[in-house]
């Protein structure tokens, strides 16, 4: 099977990398400088893959340009230090990009290569597509159909992993198969009535999907 799939495209937050602790400090100490109410890591969770204006209107039911750039100048490099990959992150691109598979990122982030290349993910990547990349955020296919098309590859050639059901709905918009993490907010029930293609809770399994071993 590994000769039909040529890239493996992923997300980035709760995908690659926990960023829920850190976006849950930050979201905090913005919530404090302006009177905000503060919020619980479950709620960032269920935040967590959405652009920043709508997790913050999810958050607190309203989105001011002035708190996002005080979050940019003040917090953004804060919220980049306490992001960690998870365990198995390095390994499983390794063994995908030793078999001659391409691998990238598509992300609801706006600027995604700063935070990539914060976790020395960037010698890893093909492709990435961020929000000032697009027009549209996903659940639109745009950024993915964007990714597919400067790796080269066919839709039915590429995978798109991701951990929520806007990833999974990308994917199924773009006719690209998705696979499913379990590592956010989502289990695989939900992520399978998404779309998801396959579901798997490291991403160590994912090289294994394409006969990797």
């Amino acid at each position: 099977m590994t000769n039909e799939t040529k890239a493996v495209i992923f997300d980035f937050d709760m995908t690659l990398a926990d960023s829920s602790y850190a976006i849950h400090h930050c979201s905090n100490l913005l919530a404090r400088k302006f009177g905000l109410k503060e919020i619980s890591r479950e709620v960032v969770l269920a935040g967590i893959g959405l652009p920043i204006e709508d997790c913050w209107r999810l958050y607190w039911g309203d989105f001011k340009d002035e708190w996002l750039s005080y979050y940019r100048n003040e917090f953004r490099g804060v919220e980049q230090t306490g992001i960690r990959l998870f365990p198995n992150t390095v390994a499983a691109l390794e063994k995908l990009r030793g078999a001659g598979i391409k691998t990238g990122v598509v992300s609801n982030r706006r600027f995604a290569s700063r935070v990539v290349e914060s976790m020395n993910l960037t010698p890893y990547m093909d492709v990435i597509v961020g929000l000032e990349d697009v027009t549209n955020a996903k659940p639109d296919p745009e950024a993915l159909f964007k990714a597919v098309g400067k790796l080269g590859v066919g839709a039915g050639e590429a995978v798109y992993v991701g951990d929520t059901d806007i990833d999974m709905q990308t994917a199924v918009a773009a006719v690209v198969r998705g696979v499913g993490m379990t590592t956010g907010n989502f289990d695989e029930e939900g992520l399978a009535a998404a779309g998801a293609w396959r579901v798997c809770s490291d991403l160590i399994e994912v090289p294994g999907l394409f006969g990797l071993k």
